[in-house]
């Protein structure tokens, strides 16, 4: 066997070797990003109107009410 022809073919070969590898890592890439995109925790939406979060008397009265209908019926005795 020459040894230009064996030279040449280790070359084709590491060639084909490295491009394997390439396209490899570039498809565990693209699926990673994929992934992290599909599997990742929504992001909470954040309103301006903290008119919202308020709690009218009617319901802080409603609120007490049951609490204190609750303790009375099971207070230890």
């Amino acid at each position: 066997m020459n040894d230009t022809n064996l030279i040449s073919d280790g070359f084709q070969l590491m060639l084909v070797g490295m491009g394997m590898v390439f396209v490899f890592l570039s498809i565990l890439v693209f699926i990673t990003s994929l992934m992290e995109k599909w599997l990742s925790e929504p992001q909470p939406v954040k309103t301006n109107n903290n008119d919202n979060n308020k709690v009218s008397g009617a319901e802080i009265a409603a609120i007490s009410s049951a609490i204190h209908t609750y303790r009375s019926k099971n207070a230890k005795q």
